[in-house]
């Protein structure tokens, strides 16, 4: 206890540690968090009470408190500094002056020098150029184009996980300053490192691991507001088929329920046969997601149903009648999913689209505030919604199936989102120069905050004074975001005002789209592996560079390059005109172009050619790129042969996973991978014994290998010359250097 009120510590792990603070002498204790959902192991810690000051330490992190003024320091277990609170009221909870309080609550932090500070969601940076946010103050109050997640990762190797969904300030400026408007306690957890690496897998610990998704997932996804018919939805997807562009997925946005109430469920005149309209889908190879809101009119049995449950929020939206589900209620979410099952689900919709999950209400951004929930006023958990609804619908399809796995697209998340199979788009933003730049370093920020799944509506939901497709400014912005969108996690076109289709955009247009659409298709062996990681090493894929190069101050703010994966450099080409574009190469290693097979040491700008056919793209010396064969569909044929391109100049390691696609049987064990070692001394690539098994795996496989050197196995084509191929069998093998 303290002259100020009690503080509380519990270790959660090694890394882990957790903070309450509350006013009087009563000890804290919080209710059940919405973000935090696992149980808290045991974990081996010791105490040291001193008189004038308490320390806990775990293996990994000591926590010094001092009794007088409860300043809180975390240092490593040998002593060096972390990070500390201010030394005078670092823990305040102050009476509430609006709102249902009763506090609003703020803790302080003194930052180290030079710290750059990261995640905190996805946000339309106000600072063009940075890609942290040092120096700034950033809101968390969720609109249409910014996701709150109050996950503050630091350069230094630590995170906050804020776990107040309230609106929140971080005030990074002299001093780290955390206040939230809407308060009992302060409650956040200190996350060490050392590694971006280490606290995303402390977050992922406690709020909840990411499932894999569908392969299928990870393929090209073609949207569009909105197909307003079943026949203009079959063309496009057999227009696609016919011209032979690798696709895997099409959207049906809102509107398909035609004159029938919001929230219906009910297809439209114009979709005859939605059963039947999948099912053509499914045969041709496709996935179909469908847009399903949180939002219900009257009129409609589902209405009346939720209305009868009490499962809706209130008040009603400005017309009187139409209102939202109540997602904090565990009824309410059973009841929604239950008619999404019965009426969308059973007609074999592959994966939902939760639109406006902030929720929307009436656009008026902040009036959630007023609105009641069964878990209180909307201000005490105003951010925390999108986590509820797609935790109905998650938890609603895996307790109804575990033959497909659940995929997610929200326009907003929050701390947990991940463990829902959730990914998140940027929002509905406008097809302009000004605001793509700004996409790089939200996604990254994105990312940073331990959720690992994003996208953008490539080319703008709105359109612009750029125009849309047969202008040539339009199009020129389209071929770069396009470009941008087919290296991030989820590769989706969208957008409103005209048509997005590869196919629509002109022969010579087509053939950019299409040549990073199979380059894509070439990666999927690469990125299904990635996905792996993020299942089960708590991995990013869309890697700012302070998770690979934290030790280079040079990497540490830069907003518009980063890593995809270990093995691949991506610079999106963000200004207008541009034909190149300079590329700093982080850490001192050596860099390969990927378009040219040449060499650069790391360290160093240099000025990459960008002509519009394709972005910069380097590889580190010592990576292993598994890459495919280009087919029409994620799932089309097996993935045979593999080109294995190999990088020399350094140590490497890669490991190849495999399944059965899509459902949950990974969970039991089935799957298989392949481990790859290269030994830069030896010149000794090493082909591990495969472990695991799952049902249709090739037994033997063949792996064309190739030693990538100025002008052999470059670019994006199946390399013309191969340095070895092996057939595999499953036991270990090695290939040298020819």
């Amino acid at each position: 206890m303290l002259s100020t009120g009690t503080l509380k510590l519990e270790v959660w792990n090694p890394r882990t540690i957790r903070v309450i603070y509350g006013n009087g002498a009563t000890e804290p204790m919080p209710g059940a968090s919405l973000a935090v959902n696992e149980t808290r192991p045991l974990t081996p810690f010791t105490v040291n009470d001193g008189a004038t000051q308490l320390t806990v330490t775990t293996s990994q992190l000591q926590a010094q408190v001092d009794k007088t003024s409860g300043q809180l320091t975390f240092l490593t277990p040998g002593g060096s500094l972390i990070l500390a609170n201010v030394a005078t009221t670092p823990h305040q909870l102050m009476q509430a002056t609006s709102g249902p309080g009763p506090y609003t609550s703020i803790e302080s932090f003194t930052p180290n020098v030079g710290e750059q500070y990261y995640g905190l969601g996805e946000h339309q940076q106000q600072q063009p150029g940075k890609l942290a946010y040092s120096g700034m103050t950033q809101l968390l109050q969720k609109n249409p184009s910014e996701s709150s997640v109050p996950l503050l990762l630091a350069s230094g190797g630590y995170g906050i996980l804020w776990d107040n969904p309230s609106v929140t300030t971080f005030n990074l400026g002299n001093n780290i300053v955390v206040q939230s408007e809407i308060a009992n306690f302060i409650d956040y957890y200190f996350m060490v490192g050392p590694k971006a690496d280490d606290v995303i897998a402390s977050y992922r610990a406690i709020t909840g691991p990411a499932p894999m998704f569908g392969r299928w997932a990870l393929g090209y996804w073609q949207s569009h507001d909105h197909y307003a018919s079943q026949s203009e939805l079959l063309n496009t997807a057999a227009t696609y088929r016919s011209k032979q562009i690798p696709i895997d997925n099409i959207v049906q946005d809102w509107q398909y329920w035609g004159s029938n109430p919001w929230g219906s469920h009910m297809f439209g005149s114009s979709y005859p046969d939605p059963m039947g309209m999948f099912a053509t889908l499914h045969q041709t190879g496709f996935h179909a997601m469908l847009s399903v809101w949180a939002r219900f009119a009257s009129g409609s049995a589902n209405y009346s149903a939720l209305q009868s449950a009490g499962a809706f929020m209130t008040p009603a939206l400005s017309d009187g009648s139409t209102y939202y589900y109540d997602a904090f209620s565990s009824g309410a979410r059973a009841l929604y999913w239950s008619q999404m099952n019965s009426e969308l689900f059973s007609l074999g919709v592959d994966g939902w689209w939760l639109d406006a999950s902030e929720p929307e209400l009436n656009a008026n951004w902040g009036e959630f505030r007023n609105y009641q929930t069964s878990a209180g006023k909307g201000a005490t958990v105003y951010n925390a919604y999108p986590l509820m609804h797609t935790t109905a619908v998650h938890d609603g399809q895996r307790a109804a199936s575990s033959d497909k796995r659940v995929f997610i697209l929200t326009r907003s998340a929050y701390a947990g989102n991940q463990r829902n199979a959730a990914a998140t788009w940027s929002g509905d933003i406008t097809g302009d120069w000004a605001t793509f730049q700004k996409q790089p370093p939200g996604g990254l920020n994105f990312t940073l905050s331990g959720i690992p799944y994003w996208t953008t509506d490539i080319g703008g939901y709105f359109l612009s004074s750029l125009g849309g497709v047969g202008d040539a400014p339009y199009t020129e912005l389209f071929e770069r975001w396009f470009q941008f969108g087919g290296f991030c996690p989820i590769f989706r076109t969208h957008g409103t005002g005209t048509d997005r289709d590869i196919y629509a955009f002109g022969p010579a247009a087509q053939t950019v789209l299409q040549g990073v659409d199979n380059l894509r298709y070439r990666l999927l062996p690469y990125i299904y592996s990635l996905s792996w990681m993020v299942t089960s090493q708590a991995y990013t894929m869309m890697r700012a560079l302070v998770f690979d190069f934290a030790s280079d101050p040079m990497a540490l703010n830069i907003p518009d390059e980063y890593m995809f994966g270990p093995a691949l450099l991506v610079n999106p080409v963000t200004t207008q005109g541009a034909t190149s574009r300079s590329v700093y190469l982080p850490g001192n290693g050596t860099w390969y172009d990927f378009w040219t097979g040449s060499t650069q040491a790391g360290g160093q700008t240099v000025m990459a050619a960008a002509p519009i056919d394709h972005l910069p793209l380097y590889v580190p010396a010592g990576s292993i790129v598994p890459m495919g064969p280009i087919m029409q569909y994620s799932t089309a044929m097996p993935c045979d042969p593999i080109e294995l391109r190999v990088y020399p100049g350094a140590d490497g390691a890669f490991t190849f996973y495999e399944d059965e696609n899509d459902n949950y049987d990974y969970e039991n064990g089935m799957y298989a991978t392949i481990p790859f070692t290269w030994n830069d001394g030896t010149k000794t690539l090493h082909i591990g014994a495969r472990q695991g098994s799952f049902s249709g795996m090739l037994q033997n496989r063949t792996f064309n290998v190739v030693f990538v050197s100025p002008g052999h196995g470059s670019g994006a084509a199946v390399s013309a010359t191969i340095d070895k191929a092996v057939t595999y069998t499953g036991s270990a093998m090695d290939v040298t250097v020819p």
